[in-house]
């Protein structure tokens, strides 16, 4: 049997020999699939490990950490020391910060224990023959993409600028430390003025009765967070979510790609198996080979598919970077590693795919073709009307777009038979050969007319989701960023700010203030703009209504969407905001617009946020002038005469930059992503349009030598794939309304609380179809000119 097997594998390896085209065709679905999948899933995993790894000095992994209070930026030193005391020998400290170069660039610093990273280091990437770096307390480990921004040679002044009487460090370039240099804690605290402090603690295999024994240690000092808990996770987990949904998207995209190849390939290969089988192979025998040769595609599919994906995660590292910094406090720049774990996520779901297209061409599925139809449009019929009613989680959000995909899906192809069995009676013999032949091969375009189906409409609906948060967002900066200047300071400074107030040229000075914590554990922000409501005109309640001072008074603060949608905050609701042993509890007499904040944020009165005691950052000043004063004026007066950093004077145009910038680049993935999938499909269409024309070529040459010109051929094929397109088209532009609907209406609020009004961007639709008629018109073409030359050869 084992002989059987490996001549029947011989034989299926010498048809992919004789056509290479379709296996390339097989393995560039499932890779192309599997490549978007985990791209995003090792992009995801990366930020995770990124967020909660140590610094490399425990080989352990690290389950906790000793963070500061929130509010605060450092631990006191002693706070380690007592653990040491107590006989917690896996806390290691770190010490972070920034140190300035004399061109003005910055090198952030990490403060460790040099001699237990130094061993890790080596450890890590093997003793080599390249000398071990000389080590001192004083040397500072640089990575060499830093050595341009180190000058040690040429300056004078050192390449540090530190405080009078510091001493500059021995710079050592070494390779793979990272986006941070390394240097021993005590020389860390030399250089960055901490006097002891301590930016946190990691701790490794400790146990509950450990952490039991370290909580009241470290009581009214630090905070102990689990390093699976951070904030991060709760942030960033519908960023990703969303991400992941699109490539599952792009994968099924994907697969019927490979679907159409595999339909190919089976029907190629039927008179081979028929063979076989008259030759005395037995069905086991050549099950347990199509088995094991799927099995290696889908093991080589997964190779190559996690090797493009590793090369996507690359290309879309900064971008997400920029996203994961700016919104959810990522504080370390992401490296894209070979994972392992994505290759076995690759493999199962191309078993998966595959078990799931030979199960659909079957023959005892295809003899019950009516009723798996019909039983299948049912029930997406039912999970439609039920999710739509009572959808309430991100899964079932998204199951509610899929049901809309399967429904077309389901419908489309019906639709495409009914009207091409439409009773119409033709005169012409070039349209009655048109008809006839579109009627012929019109199981062989389903794959396709499914495949730019679901692509286009899935391109759609993200456009329009994309559109329309562009726009809620401009029409919400529009209002929110009504001052003229934004002055940014890192204190409050009393007598300016009473100064600047009553300047006649000052029409309203307000500030910024905000104090971070926690709401049921779920990270929270409260601030403030000033004392009274005028401070408050800029926010937008939900309710449509200005802002009154009832909104304020009895303990009202307002809340963001995202509080009310996300988190499940009510109007009325008295909620208490955490901050280390400090709590402040406020009533929600309101809630406001908030695009692009992650978390909750709560909004009150100057007077009452300073009343509690909390810890509080001061981001700065928003300051609208009357209409008299030219923003250039006031800010020449604003360092000539009150000796403002002219850097920290940002006029209203450039913080809208800004904010716009910022928010884009959450959808710069998604536009790739989108880019990927269309590209997908459209090599679909070519595909399948290419293979059908490869069979009509036959009959194309019949009607050629009947006298049929070239020019009446190719009008033919072009109304014949024209007609395809269009029709598809047609179905795609409804798929994409309604999912863009459910995008808006379902996905955001659930997945990240906020509500946006439907827009269209009608000219990238537009574009996005004619790129569509253009392929096709391409793949049209392509048989006419083999014909055309064929008729030469001939000739």
């Amino acid at each position: 049997m084992n002989n059987e097997i490996k001549l029947i594998l011989a034989t299926h390896l010498l048809f992919y020999r004789r056509h290479p085209w379709l296996m390339a065709l097989f393995l560039l679905g499932f890779s192309l699939g599997s490549a978007l999948l985990t791209a995003i899933a090792g992009l995801n995993q990366e930020a995770k490990t990124r967020y909660q790894e140590s610094s490399a000095l425990i080989n352990n992994p690290v389950t906790h950490l000793i963070k500061p209070l929130t509010g605060k930026q450092y631990i006191d030193g002693n706070v380690w020391i007592d653990l040491r005391r107590q006989g917690f020998i896996n806390a290691e400290p770190v010490l972070r910060g920034r140190l300035n170069t004399p061109e003005g660039q910055t090198l952030a610093i990490q403060g460790v224990n040099t001699l237990q990273w130094l061993n890790n280091h080596q450890d890590k990437h093997g003793n080599t023959n390249k000398t071990s770096p000389r080590f001192t307390l004083d040397t500072l480990f640089i990575d060499p993409q830093f050595s341009e921004r180190i000058d040690t040679k040429n300056n004078s002044q050192g390449p540090f600028v530190l405080q009078e009487g510091q001493q500059q460090p021995d710079i050592r370039f070494t390779d793979d430390i990272g986006l941070s240099a390394i240097t021993d804690i005590a020389h860390a605290d030399y250089l960055l003025a901490a006097k002891g402090q301590l930016s946190f603690i990691e701790l490794s295999h400790v146990t509950e009765q450990q952490l039991a024994q370290i909580k009241p240690l470290i009581a009214g000092q630090a905070q102990l967070v689990d390093a699976q808990q951070q904030a991060f996770d709760v942030l960033s987990e519908a960023f990703f979510f969303n991400l992941a949904a699109l490539a599952m998207l792009g994968y099924i995209v994907a697969a019927f790609l490979s679907f159409n190849a595999i339909k190919l390939t089976l029907t190629a290969r039927k008179k081979v198996l028929t063979q076989m089988q008259l030759l005395g192979c037995t069905p086991l025998s050549i099950q347990l080979s199509l088995i094991v040769e799927l099995v290696i595609v889908s093991i080589c599919t997964a190779l190559l598919g996690t090797l493009g994906g590793y090369f996507i995660a690359n290309g879309l590292v900064l971008d997400v970077n920029r996203t994961l910094v700016a919104l959810y406090q990522l504080d370390k720049a992401l490296v894209i590693h070979w994972q392992w774990s994505n290759v076995l996520l690759g493999f199962a779901l191309n078993m998966f795919a595959l078990a799931v297209i030979l199960l659909a061409q079957a023959k005892l599925v295809a003899k019950q073709g009516q009723w798996v139809f019909y039983a299948l449009l049912m029930s997406t019929s039912a999970g439609f009307i039920w999710l739509f009613h009572f959808a309430t989680s991100e899964y079932q959000a998204l199951l509610l777009c899929f049901t809309l995909l399967i429904l077309f899906i389901l419908l489309v192809p019906k639709a495409l038979s009914a009207v091409a069995a439409l009773p119409i009676t033709l005169t012409n013999p070039l349209a009655q050969w048109l008809q006839a032949d579109t009627r012929f091969h019109l199981k062989d375009l389903h794959i396709a007319i499914i495949a730019i189906l679901v692509a286009l409409g899935s391109a759609m609906g993200m456009q329009i989701m994309v559109t329309s948060f562009s726009h809620s967002l401009n029409t919400h900066l529009e209002k929110q960023l009504s001052a003229d200047i934004y002055l940014r300071s890192a204190k409050l400074d009393n007598p300016l700010r009473q100064t600047l107030s009553h300047l006649p040229e000052v029409d309203q000075l307000s500030i910024y203030m905000r104090s971070d914590g926690y709401i049921s554990n779920v990270p929270a922000h409260l601030a403030s703009f000033g004392d009274s409501i005028e401070h408050y005109r800029h926010i937008s309640l939900t309710s449509g209504f200005p802002i009154r001072p009832e909104n304020f008074s009895d303990k009202g603060c307002l809340a963001n969407e995202q509080s009310k949608i996300k988190f499940g905050v009510s109007l009325g609701d008295m909620v208490e905001f955490e901050q280390n042993t400090t709590r402040f509890n406020c009533r929600i007499a309101g809630f406001f617009y908030d695009y692009g904040n992650p978390s909750m944020l709560l909004l009150t009165l100057e007077k009452w946020q300073q009343a509690a005691a909390l810890n509080r950052e001061h981001f700065g000043y928003s300051i609208r002038l009357n209409n008299r004063t030219t923003l250039a004026a006031f800010s020449e007066r604003l360092v000539d005469e009150f000796q403002q950093d002219s850097t920290h004077i940002v006029p209203n145009k450039r913080f809208k930059q800004y904010a716009t910038a910022l928010f884009d680049d959450t959808f710069v993935i998604t536009k790739a992503l989108n880019g990927f999938i269309l590209a997908i499909a459209l090599l679909s269409l070519c595909t399948s349009l290419l293979s059908l024309s490869v069979n009509q070529l036959k009959q194309l040459i019949i009607l050629r030598n009947l006298g049929v010109t070239r020019q009446q051929l190719l009008a033919m094929k072009l109304l014949q794939t024209a007609g395809v397109v269009c029709f598809t088209a047609l179905f795609a532009i409804p798929l994409g309304f309604a999912l863009g609907f459910a995008l808006l209406t379902f996905v955001m609020p659930i997945a990240f609380g906020w509500t946006i009004h439907f827009s269209l961007d009608l000219a990238s639709l537009l574009f996005t179809c004619l790129t569509l008629v253009g392929v096709s018109v391409v793949c049209a073409y392509l048989p006419i000119r083999k014909l055309t030359y064929l008729d030469a050869k001939e000739r």
